[in-house]
């Protein structure tokens, strides 16, 4: 069934050939800029810019006046053209042994009855031809491990390269989120903007990336499901392989409208989307920023197998926010083991109380070694799962937290290791050295909480807790 899977979509992620449908050398259309996107990616196979009033060549490449005239078997087709010439270039590609397509256009379904009509007619086409689509009204579609960027932006193959795979109804919100991943430094496998959803469903893509081998993280932004017991069915499916974090908006009366004109997406109630996530295994977040933070720790392998923590700091306050809600989320703070305070007190400094929480006042903010002694200790209690650091960064006008240490310190007791870096994001080379080392790093105390609550909520959702 995997192999089925995986073939099926293999004309969309690892296309031989793409051709461009309306390319252009006028930087002021689409067409410029998905050809652009294309070749800028590095992406090996055979391009094919297509215009009716091209030249000999487009940007460099032989151009070609009608979809008829390509070879026969051209596996992905990007149609950078307006809605009304949609219809007979998919049939004309079709035809022509054509096996995916991207379909940047609006106009469709999410305008009314006559672009539902539309819509239905593209998809009647598609089907009759075996052919796969993205869209209509989408972004296009990302696979960094095939350098294929089919998309009319080319800046989206300068994401890293990863194991966490984005599909977004929304490709504004999928952009959102992949900026957020950025900014957390996490690499992406692949990016979907599914858009109008003509004959590819969220049930399809989770289906699919739960079978990629380059996939070890699944993320989802929803605005609305047709079939929400098929993608419940195979989402049940996918989590039970691999993490799936959902992002959902569209409940209120003005998001629901806007969700309509703008996918043709109709959200149910909060409630019942809610409940229905849960029950299929699937991690709800609240925000584009919560599903990067979230989904870097989880991609790093950082989820800890029980629910105690130790945290350390040299700043008492970050650590009230961090207890507050991780207490909240049913995480705890156990206590020291008499024989673990003993230790940890031959070393602490005058005033300094062996305790969980760790409070080693300035003295650790200069001597950064007083924190590899105390997280060796604790993490050698069963009851302590994972531990986490805070540190207010000297932004290279003081010590630097040892993060290489850190990290060997959580691989020793096979337990992941957290960092609370406080620093800006003009100092991000800190975290990114930090994250080198294995160790999970995050700019603020908040957001290290809340990631902690949602690896003990997505733990529970995967053992079955619900």
């Amino acid at each position: 069934m995997s192999g089925e899977v995986l073939d099926r979509f293999r004309p969309l992620f690892q296309p031989r050939s793409v051709a461009v449908v309306g390319a252009t050398e006028n930087v002021f259309k689409l067409g410029f800029h998905a050809l652009a996107a294309v070749t800028a990616a590095g992406f090996e196979g055979e391009v094919y810019p297509v215009n009716p009033n091209a030249g000999e060549s487009i940007q460099g490449l032989k151009a070609y006046r009608s979809i008829r005239d390509l070879p026969r078997g051209v596996d992905l087709f990007v149609y950078a053209i307006p809605e009304r010439l949609v219809v007979p270039a998919v049939r004309e590609s079709v035809e022509m042994g054509g096996r995916a397509g991207v379909i940047f256009a609006g106009g469709f379904r999410e305008t009314g009855p006559e672009g539902r009509r539309l819509q239905e007619e593209l998809v009647s086409i598609a089907e009759a031809g075996g052919m796969k689509l993205i869209g209509p009204n989408c972004i296009g579609v990302v696979n960094k491990h095939a350098r294929l960027n089919a998309t009319f932006a080319s800046p989206l193959a300068w994401f890293p390269e990863g194991n966490v795979s984005v599909v977004s109804q929304s490709g504004g919100m999928g952009n959102s989120i992949l900026n957020e991943l950025m900014d957390e430094q996490v690499g992406i496998s692949k990016f979907i903007s599914i858009g109008n959803r003509a004959n590819v469903e969220f049930a399809d893509m989770v289906e699919y990336l739960a079978e990629d081998p380059h996939t070890d993280v699944i993320c989802l932004f929803i605005e609305g499901l047709d079939d929400g017991a098929a993608f419940l069915e195979k989402a049940r499916a996918a989590s039970r392989k691999k993490p799936v974090l959902v992002y959902s908006r569209g409940y209120t009366a003005s998001s629901s409208r806007t969700a309509l004109s703008h996918t043709g997406s109709v959200a149910s109630s909060e409630e019942v989307y809610r409940g229905a996530f849960r029950q299929a295994g699937l991690l709800q977040v609240h925000s584009s920023s919560e599903m990067a933070a979230t989904c870097k720790a989880v991609s790093m392998g950082g989820m800890p197998s029980g629910d105690g923590v130790f945290i350390s700091t040299h700043s008492a306050g970050p650590v009230v926010a961090i207890c507050d809600i991780c207490e909240r989320g049913g995480l705890s703070f156990p206590p020291l083991a008499p024989e673990t305070a003993r230790a940890m007190e031959s070393f602490l400094p005058e005033h300094a109380v062996a305790a969980n929480p760790l409070d080693m006042f300035a003295f650790a903010w200069t001597d950064t070694s007083l924190y590899l002694k105390a997280a060796d200790l604790a993490l050698g209690q069963e009851d302590i799962h994972c531990a986490v650091a805070v540190f207010v960064t000297g932004g290279g006008a003081g010590p630097t937290f040892p993060s290489r240490e850190y990290a060997e310190i959580g691989r020793r007791h096979g337990k992941p290791v957290f960092l609370c870096l406080i620093t800006p994001c003009a100092l991000a080379h800190e975290i990114a050295e930090a994250q080198s080392h294995g160790v999970i790093a995050l700019s603020s105390p908040e957001k290290a909480a809340q990631v902690l609550v949602n690896l003990r909520r997505l733990s529970t959702l995967r053992s079955g807790g619900g």
